[in-house]
């Protein structure tokens, strides 16, 4: 009985998460928006977890499961540069120079970013005193 409740456990999370990616598909498909259906779930499905519409609970498994299972997504990913590796032999500065630029980026706006939110709980914080 225990490994039926730990298996219907571990649909429904995966029911849960996959229901935010549908409508987030949903809503991309709707208004146009450009942003990819999966981020778009992710935003929402943190949103549903900061808020408790959703407890951390009755995904935990799943997510345990698919965060154990991760080489698995990954494999795909090793085929293709292994198939299309001419491809990333002749235009490897290219890609690196991609990389090395868009890291970079990365960095520098989410520094700016977390110094904003910084700066804002601080003001909010005087503000309440």
């Amino acid at each position: 009985m225990k490994i039926l409740s730990k298996i219907a456990n571990l649909i429904f999370g995966f029911l849960i998460l996959m229901s935010f990616y549908c409508v987030s598909l949903l809503i991309v498909q709707l208004t146009k928006i450009p942003i990819p259906p999966a981020i778009l779930g992710l935003i929402l499905f943190a949103f549903c977890l900061v808020k408790g519409i959703i407890k951390e609970n009755s995904i935990c498994n799943i997510c345990n499961l698919l965060i154990n299972n991760m080489s698995l997504f990954i494999l795909p990913l090793i085929i293709g540069v292994v198939v299309y590796k001419n491809l990333l032999i002749k235009n490897w500065i290219i890609i690196i120079s991609t990389i090395f630029i868009t890291t970079t980026l990365t960095i520098i706006i989410t520094g700016l970013f977390v110094e904003y939110g910084l700066k804002f709980l601080r003001l909010r914080r005087i503000r309440k005193k």
